[in-house]
């Protein structure tokens, strides 16, 4: 009989062996990240390009992600049902999404039917039908889910908070995009960027499976051969001034809880403090037992979970921390965060950092389970001019964190006087306890994160 008063007694280390890459190129330039898996019978293709949302113009911002939405409507000699069919008659699964900085291509096929799973790809990619009665179709879809979005305090906090912090380039403005702007959108617009942004500029794919690499890029070269995949977007970025610590308020009347964004821009992927950074964050907010959840969720009772974290586009980064509170615990929770940041800043124990580096380590296996995380994880690398070793310098570079580094990163990636407070809530209920807590009042918005 089990004994379930004591802990199962470990077996050991597990053995765990990061995915070897390698790098193709097919006749027609376009690179392919390959990793071979035998255990199931699938392959998971993964193409990106250059083509999301910070190629929209700002007057038809969501262009992207309608163009997205639509090129899979029919392709080559399928219509939209046609199309539908055929992946559904191989058990094949294929999706579209859009980021800030790529427009993403998925498929998930049986190894037997990779090769006529990846023709239909092909199509979408090379010659998709565009026509009017889809376009209408999906632009109504889309401007129908962002009437839903305008109605969720979570969505409205993120993109206000992204806008307030990273204003004045191409990533302030939702990918989805905003009713005034999708409403300026029309076929012609799609055609010109499909054409400029996805046919005529780099690609790259990202494929994981069982399949012999020879006959991948066979097949790659016979599909995708009118591809010239010889040149990649270039961006002008310049990374957006830190603001003053600044409040923010969307008022949402009625509403029983406030949702909260505070944070700021931060440094990019792939700076030199990332792994001491990572380490930090997960003290601070990055975990179930961090310092911020154990907070506000298990010693105020203010909220079912608190995390922080830092996201990273290609071209910058943003530390946030996230959460939804009761309402009338609003400014307590804002001040209970400012609290927590200060005392990273002053003291980490070595039990914390011993503990945050366990979990990172142990967790690292369980990112390459499927096939798709394994591709994720490999594009990651790539958009980020990362080098492959990362994977198997991982556990190492986190182990050889000092704390003292820790400390350093807490100081100086979280910047107090520079923090952006975003609340979605009743102004009634908010507006006091701000004046009351901090004598100030916050900067009134709309839902879009215009100034009232």
């Amino acid at each position: 009989m089990i004994d379930r008063t004591k802990a199962p007694v470990s077996n050991g280390k597990i053995n765990f062996q990061t995915p070897e890459v390698k790098v193709l190129t097919s006749n027609s330039n376009i690179s392919i990240y390959f990793v071979k898996k035998e255990n199931l019978p699938i392959v998971y293709t993964t193409v990106i390009c250059e083509a999301g949302s910070k190629k929209d113009p700002v007057a038809k911002n969501g262009l992207a992600s309608l163009t997205s939405l639509l090129i899979d409507e029919g392709a080559g000699e399928f219509d939209a049902l046609q199309l539908s069919d055929e992946f559904e008659k191989l058990g094949s699964i294929f999706a579209s999404s859009v980021n800030h900085d790529y427009n993403n291509f998925t498929l998930l096929s049986l190894k037997d039917n990779f090769e006529s799973s990846f023709y239909l790809l092909s199509k979408i990619l090379t010659a998709p039908h565009f026509k009017q009665n889809d376009f209408d179709r999906e632009k109504k879809k889309l401007l129908d889910r962002i009437i839903q979005l305008q109605d969720e305090p979570s969505y409205i906090a993120s993109s206000v908070f992204d806008k307030i912090i990273l204003k004045n380039t191409f990533y302030e403005l939702p990918e989805i995009g905003l009713i005034s702007t999708i409403n300026n959108i029309n076929l012609d617009d799609v055609v010109k960027f499909y054409n400029d942004y996805i046919f005529n500029n780099s690609i790259k794919l990202f494929i994981v499976g069982n399949i012999n690499e020879h006959h991948l890029i066979e097949i790659v070269n016979q599909n995708l051969s009118n591809i010239e995949s010889a040149h990649s977007s270039n961006d002008n970025f310049e990374k957006p001034k830190i603001k003053e610590k600044t409040f923010y308020l969307v008022d949402k009347k009625g509403s029983a809880q406030s949702e909260l964004r505070i944070g700021h821009i931060a440094k990019t992927r792939n700076s030199e403090d990332y792994y001491p950074t990572k380490i930090m964050n997960t003290i601070l907010g990055g975990q179930f037992s961090s310092r911020i959840n154990l907070n506000l969720r298990e010693k105020k009772g203010y909220t079912y979970g608190a995390n922080s974290s830092f996201g990273y586009f290609k071209h910058t980064g943003i530390f946030e921390i996230s959460t939804a509170v009761n309402i009338d615990n609003t400014s307590d929770s804002i001040k209970e965060i400012f609290f927590e940041i200060e005392e990273i800043q002053k003291n980490i124990n070595q039990e914390e950092i011993d503990f945050a580096k366990s979990y990172l380590i142990k967790q690292f296996p369980s990112k390459f389970e499927t096939y798709s995380q394994v591709a994720k994880n490999i594009e990651s690398i790539v958009t980020h001019n990362l080098s492959f070793d990362e994977f198997n310098t991982y556990q190492s570079n986190i182990k050889n964190v000092e704390t003292n580094e820790v400390l350093k990163a807490a100081r100086e990636n979280i910047l107090n006087e520079y923090l952006t407070i975003v609340i979605v809530g009743d102004k009634q209920k908010v507006i006091p306890q701000i004046e009351k807590e901090f004598n100030i009042t916050p900067t009134e918005l709309d839902k879009e994160g215009n100034e009232i």
